[in-house]
């Protein structure tokens, strides 16, 4: 079978369905640190942020729909790409057979996320040089596992992050592009949907732990649970293909061994009756919804309190792709404090001062970093 020509629109609405998708992993799926220390943090990322010296070449919009401007260029920084076989486009979703397995990818329309950089640099300097504030976006599976013969219909995701970073003012810039294309032989992205497996949230958050200077501890000490027979949101985006369906993940998490306690809130900070039984950010879910095993989706916030006592304290905000992050920084902080860009109903500066953070860490996918999900920063954490 043969791409359907009429890509364009498809990679319309492949934009507008990921930038939604980020925003409910579940239902789909269902599916002190002081100026000193920032001055230092920014040095050592100085070195990272030369060597992205690609040129701006896509343009960003305000909204992911707007985001259809196609490379027709591979990038020249991803490996070689796999061969796919019996390729099939629906709804901007490709559906190909990768060494025996059916993946499900989204095409990327690419953009600049002039936004996005803008609105980070605007909140950098209302919360001061006294919170180091860091920025990793990372890509989606088609980044790496678009087959050879595809590339035309997809942009660079590299080319969005590299312009992503030369465009931030004191903001660290961690290169998760870089962290997860060293283990693409791995098992770091679903093939059934449109998140990352746990195991490539690792990397991207160990890159992350190890430029903030805390530690992070090695894989294998980690408790492991598994999920068999997870088919996710690609079922549904491909018009229910039943090549995704019969071709189910194996979803694998993690369990840190730090002792933690978390507690929810909504997401205007108040005790969330509904989760109060919780005090884990593990929500036991059946196969279908495995990724909304962290803390359950995104339409809350999550303090989490650790047996670490070295005075950092570090508030993510995120889409649905930061979710899989947090069980690897319970080794590292404090204290954790998980914010959805799109459900935040505080003004953020305000909150990163009453709550004494240190650190906070803007952590997305590229789709939600250059389209409409950007706007959250604006509209939610940097409106009173």
């Amino acid at each position: 079978m043969k791409l359907n020509i009429r890509l364009t629109a498809a990679i319309l609405a492949c934009a507008s369905i990921l930038t939604s998708a980020c925003a409910c992993s579940s239902q789909n799926a269902s599916s002190a640190t002081d100026s000193k220390n920032e001055s230092s943090l920014t040095e050592s990322s100085a070195t990272e942020s030369k060597d992205n010296t690609k040129s701006d070449t896509t343009s960003d919009n305000s909204s992911a729909s707007s985001e259809s401007t196609v490379s027709s260029d591979e990038s020249s920084s991803e490996n070689k790409k796999p061969v796919g076989v019996d390729g099939v486009q629906t709804n901007g979703q490709l559906v190909v057979d990768i060494d025996g397995h059916t993946w499900g990818i989204s095409l990327y329309g690419g953009g600049d996320g002039a936004n996005y950089a803008s609105y980070l640099n605007e909140f950098k300097e209302k919360v001061g040089s006294s919170v180091n504030v860091f920025n990793m976006v990372v890509p989606t599976a088609g980044a790496y596992y678009l087959p050879e013969g595809y590339e035309k219909y997809n942009a660079s995701h590299r080319d969005s992050i590299n312009s992503i970073a030369n465009k931030l003012v004191n903001v660290i810039n961690v290169d998760g592009y870089a962290a997860l294309e060293a283990h693409t032989n791995e098992y770091i992205y679903t093939r059934t949907d449109h998140h990352w497996e746990p195991l490539g949230a690792y990397y991207a958050a160990k890159a992350f732990c190890e430029m903030a200077q805390v530690p992070v501890k090695e894989l294998s000490t980690y408790k492991t649970e598994t999920i068999e027979g997870f088919v996710g949101t690609m079922y549904a985006f491909t018009e229910y293909n039943e090549r995704i369906k019969n071709d189910p993940d194996t979803f694998t998490y993690y369990i840190p061994s730090t002792e933690y306690t978390a507690t929810y809130y909504t997401t205007d900070f108040k005790v969330d009756e509904q989760f109060t039984q919780f005090h884990s950010i593990f929500v036991d879910q059946p196969a279908s919804g495995a990724y909304s095993t962290f803390m359950g989706g995104d339409q809350k916030i999550v303090k989490i309190e650790t047996a670490n006592k070295n005075g950092r304290k570090l508030c993510i905000f995120k889409d649905s792709y930061g979710n899989a992050e947090v069980p690897f920084f319970i080794d590292s902080f404090e204290e954790i404090y998980v914010c959805d860009i799109r459900y935040f109903d505080l003004y953020a500066p305000d909150f990163i001062k009453d709550n004494g953070i240190t650190d906070v860490l803007f952590t997305m996918c590229t789709f939600s970093a250059v389209g409409e999900n950007a706007e959250g920063i604006k509209n939610n954490l940097l409106s009173k």
